[in-house]
């Protein structure tokens, strides 16, 4: 790598890390909800969605955020926000779940993009009415 790569990706690479500068999150609007377990389940209001893709939602008493989506056809996906490589948490970055520990790449439905990881993301089953989105826990 020449000197002025180096001084330049160096550059990009300080903005991002301290100025938090979201160059790399691409153009996702995600809200941030906190939300209750209850009999098992999250219920989600469907409103959540109006301006968004997807949210992050923070279960109390859980140590991981769920990352909920829905695609073009209305279908929703509950994804747990832990990188199955070493346990760390993965951000939103444009239309991936990215972690930020060694890079590896996931698809907003938890499935595998790139390594270092090797499986795929833990998901949640969801089902929907009329005005909410439910995401089921399996063992509650």
């Amino acid at each position: 790598m020449k000197r002025r790569e180096f001084i330049k990706d160096s550059t990009y690479a300080a903005c991002l890390l301290l100025c938090g500068i979201p160059f790399a999150t691409g153009c996702m609007n995600y809200k941030v909800l906190n939300y209750e377990k209850e009999n098992g389940k999250i219920r989600v209001k469907k409103s959540d969605f109006m301006e968004n893709k997807a949210v992050v939602i923070k279960p109390t008493r859980s140590y991981a955020p769920i990352f909920l989506s829905k695609n073009d056809k209305e279908i929703y996906s509950a994804v747990l926000m832990v990188c199955t490589h070493m346990q760390c948490e993965v951000k939103p970055t444009g239309n991936l779940l990215t972690c930020p520990c060694h890079g590896a790449e996931f698809m907003l439905d938890g499935k595998l993009n790139k390594g270092p990881a090797a499986r795929n993301l833990e998901t949640f089953t969801t089902t929907t009415d009329e005005n909410y989105i439910y995401i089921h826990f399996p063992n509650e």
